[in-house]
Formats: C-alpha cells, sequence, structure tokens
C-alpha cells in the first residue's frame, strides 16, 4: 500500500530530463508541495544541511563549530518560491560537487594502485622492503575507501536534488554545468539592498498589524540579513581572487610531478593531484556559493537585484 501511494504521488511529477540543466530545475519550483505547504508543517520538517557546501565557513574561513542555520535564509523574509528555487540550486550545486569529488578520487585511487602495484614488484626484486609496500597499499585503501564514500554521496545529493524537484523517485543522472550569474564587484551597497528589501510584499505583509517593538524587530533583522549576505559576498570575493592564483600555481605544480613520474625519478605525485585536487574543488565550491549568495540577496529584495539597485540609483 505504501509502495503504491509513493507511486502514484511520483506519478504526477514530471519527469527529470537527461541531462537537467540549473534552468530547467528552477522551473520545478512553483509545483513543490512546500511552496503551498502551511508555515506550520513546513516548520515541522525543516531542510536538510548540503553534504559540501557550508558558504558561511568557507567565507570566513572559520574553524569553529558550524552554524549550518546561518546557510539558510531568513525564510519568513522571502517568498516560499524563492526559498524553494534556493533549495534547488543548493541541491544542484551539491550534486556537480559530489560528482567532482568522485572523478577526482577515482584519479588518485588509479595513481596509487599504480604506485603500490609497482612497489610490490620492486619488492620482489629486493629493491625495496615491505614496509614500504605495505604503506602504499594502506594509502590506497584509504582512497578507495574515500572514493566509495564519495560514490554513496553522489546518491545521496541527487536523492536530496531530486526531492528538491517534487519527484523524490526519480534521481537525475547527469547535469549540465550551469553558466553562473556572478555578482558584481565591488557589490551593492546596504543602503542600496535594504530600500527594496523593507518594501517588499513579503516584508510589508509580515509587519501589518504588529505592534511597534514587532516591527522594530523584524526591520532589524532584514537589515542583519542584508549586512551578512554582503559580508559573506565580499568574502567570497576575496578567497575566489586567492583560489584562482593558487588553482594556477598546482597546476602546474601537478604537471611538473607528472613528468618526474613518467620518467621515475622520485616524485610524490600523489600529494601534487591531492593538492591540485582540493584547491580545484575549493574553487567550485566559492564560485557555488558566490552565485548562491547573490540569489538570496535577490530574493530578499523581491526581484533581480540588479533591477533594484539601478532603479534605486536612478532615482
Amino acid at each position: 500500500m505504501v509502495l503504491l501511494a509513493g507511486a502514484v504521488f511520483c506519478a504526477s511529477a514530471a519527469a527529470i530530463s537527461d541531462p537537467l540543466g540549473l534552468e530547467e530545475a528552477l522551473e520545478a519550483a512553483p509545483g513543490h508541495p512546500r511552496v503551498a505547504a502551511s508555515p506550520e508543517i513546513a516548520g515541522l520538517l525543516p531542510r536538510r544541511q548540503s553534504l559540501y557546501l557550508d558558504c558561511q565557513r568557507l567565507a570566513f574561513r572559520s574553524s569553529s563549530v558550524a552554524d549550518p542555520e546561518r546557510n539558510r535564509p531568513l525564510e519568513p523574509l522571502i517568498s516560499a518560491l524563492d526559498a524553494q528555487r534556493l533549495e534547488i540550486m543548493e541541491r544542484f550545486f551539491d550534486v556537480l560537487l559530489a560528482d567532482l569529488s568522485f572523478s577526482t578520487e577515482s584519479e588518485a585511487m588509479a595513481v596509487a594502485y599504480i604506485q603500490f602495484d609497482r612497489a610490490s614488484v620492486r619488492n620482489e626484486l629486493g629493491q625495496i622492503s615491505p614496509l614500504r609496500v605495505l604503506e602504499l597499499e594502506s594509502v590506497y585503501q584509504e582512497i578507495l575507501h574515500r572514493r566509495a564514500a564519495s560514490e554513496i554521496s553522489q546518491q545521496l545529493t541527487r536523492a536530496l536534488l531530486a526531492q528538491a524537484l517534487g519527484n523524490p523517485a526519480d534521481l537525475p543522472s547527469n547535469l549540465l554545468q550551469p553558466t553562473l550569474s556572478m555578482p558584481p564587484d565591488p557589490p551593492p551597497t546596504l543602503d542600496a539592498v535594504l530600500a527594496q528589501a523593507v518594501e517588499t510584499p513579503i516584508v510589508r505583509d509580515l509587519m501589518a498589524g504588529r505592534s511597534q517593538a514587532d516591527r522594530d524587530l523584524i526591520q532589524m533583522e532584514v537589515r542583519q540579513q542584508a549586512l551578512e549576505l554582503l559580508l559573506r559576498l565580499r568574502a567570497l570575493i576575496a578567497a575566489e581572487r586567492n583560489l584562482r592564483i593558487e588553482l594556477a600555481w598546482r597546476d602546474l605544480k601537478l604537471d611538473e610531478s607528472r613528468t618526474l613520474y613518467e620518467q621515475e625519478v622520485t616524485a610524490d605525485l600523489g600529494y601534487s593531484m591531492s593538492q591540485q585536487t582540493q584547491t580545484r574543488q575549493q574553487s567550485q565550491r566559492v564560485s557555488f556559493c558566490r552565485a548562491l549568495v547573490w540569489a538570496e540577496l535577490e530574493a530578499l529584495v523581491g526581484q533581480p537585484l540588479a533591477e533594484a539597485v539601478d532603479g534605486d540609483q536612478d532615482q
């Protein structure tokens, strides 16, 4: 009976395209049950956190205990439709990061296996010690475990994306790399954002009929939300500049290590690959987080922010 009900529910949702693009994924937002669900039920069933995206810690390089709620918009300040679009974006990016993690772990596993296999042959010839062979086998097994975890993460992130699309039984297979709409550098001012944010229908309805204390508190929270997003955006812009240079350096270092490896000169190719991979993944995370922060700012002002800021400047 449960399986039948699930099949009926999933049949009402549109099939997920393969490959799936971000723009098409966002078109599923209006039909999601969360958009029409009561605030009470939506509050009882909170959205799950991402596996790979933690934009707050990424922006501020915080080593303190994570505060996952800071990665979520204050949903009372934005429309339910915008909140669902933001979740779809986040889930879409998480799948891409899971795929990147799996591919890089697969590459690292292949290199680790070759190093272990070569060491085994050299050990039989008496050229290296059994201890070194065990060390390389341990490295290989560790990477093999990480690859298995990444493969499972691919399934979990796809399940979360399918849930966000309103079709939990149809997991997307292939995603198209999106062309991200990046915010300007420098970002808009706090005053420009606030001028639009406090006048959105969502915020005005929230303040209607409230006491002065309630209205003041709502306005303070709108201001704080806008300020935190703008500061996070500035921090991510700075991080992207740094990572652009570091990635270029890591790419050159990896090329050098590959050359030495092919010439069978002693070189830690696995380490160079790991460092290059970490930098590439970090760069991708920063790009995705910038796009998410910008989308959240647009949701806060209730329209594309570029239009909002231009309109404010024209007045």
